[in-house]
């Protein structure tokens, strides 16, 4: 009975020693965005609402919203900035 429970308390510690080594090599958050910008100019950071839209070209509801974020940024002019991330879905592949 306490050598299973040896055994347990190590594999627990070894499983808890694998998870912090992956948690570290995550991908860093990077330096600029990854998407486009709607409307060319680039986004104001803290000066305006920023947008980030995650699209996929071939699903029918991100063309379906499309038409409502356009409308909503020309309304809203300058106080509202969109970045559009190109997000393919596997359903659509």
């Amino acid at each position: 009975m306490e050598s299973s429970r040896r055994v347990s308390l190590l594999l627990l510690g070894i499983i808890g020693c694998c998870a912090c080594l992956v948690c570290r090599a995550q991908i860093p958050i990077p330096a600029r965005t990854d998407g486009f910008v709607y409307g060319g100019k680039p986004p104001a950071w803290g000066e305006t609402v920023v947008v980030e839209a995650f699209f996929d070209p071939v699903c029918p509801d991100s063309r379906d919203a499309w038409p409502a974020l356009k409308k909503a940024v020309e309304h809203y002019g300058s106080r509202v900035s969109v970045v559009v991330h190109l997000f393919p879905l596997p359903v659509f592949i």
